[in-house]
């Protein structure tokens, strides 16, 4: 496993936190219309789409991470694909919703969320028993999702203090790992006294 994948994945991360949490503080300033009217309106669109890509990033890292751990397996790869599949299709609905100037591909999306919300607590169920990354991630994987929409229903936009809490947290693990994996295990060797000493002329 290359340490350049789970690091772009680690910064991946970090953008999709900073999206998750920057569409937050915009949802607070804004309304959420069925019909984009405003520069804002849009603007929230677009960062949920570079949030997603984001994720999407992050969770291909965690996968390739965790891939060469015995307790990951098959299960674990299945929660990874599957949280990726759903969120590629909110993606695909938040870009038609884009195109289409309101919020569109109500049902599509409405699958996609199922989808992510089976692959994260599958996938954090496996990645708490894998142990490969620290235990709040895993923990985050299987409650930040749900719980987003209970606390939609308190505050406007809840999730994506959640959400970028849980992404924060896999980038930190991510680019830690990755920094681990990049430092050399020991210095290299040194030289024989034998293979140092230069040939004797003929």
């Amino acid at each position: 496993m290359s340490s350049n994948v789970v690091r772009w994945a680690g910064v991946a991360g970090l953008l999709a936190a900073a999206m998750w949490v920057l569409s937050f503080i915009l949802i607070q300033l804004t309304s959420l219309p069925s019909v984009f009217e405003s520069f804002s309106d849009y603007l929230i669109e677009v960062v949920l789409l570079v949030g997603y890509a984001g994720t999407m990033g992050a969770i291909v890292g965690l996968h390739a991470l965790q891939s060469q751990s015995g307790h990951y397996g098959i299960l674990g790869a299945g929660g990874s694909l599957l949280a990726f599949i759903g969120y590629a299709i909110v993606f695909v609905a938040t870009t038609g919703s884009i195109l289409e100037g309101g919020q569109a591909l109500l049902t599509v999306r409405l699958t996609g969320g199922i989808a992510v919300l089976v692959g994260s607590v599958l996938l954090g169920a496996i990645t708490l028993y894998a142990r490969v990354v620290p235990w709040w991630c895993s923990v985050l994987l299987i409650v930040a999702f749900p719980l987003g929409d209970f606390s939609h229903a308190i505050v406007r936009g809840g999730e994506g203090v959640l959400l970028g809490l849980l992404w924060g947290s896999v980038a930190y693990a991510l680019l830690r790992s990755a920094s681990n994996r990049a430092q050399p295990s020991g210095a290299a060797p040194a030289a024989s006294p034998t293979s140092a000493t230069p040939e004797a002329p003929r």
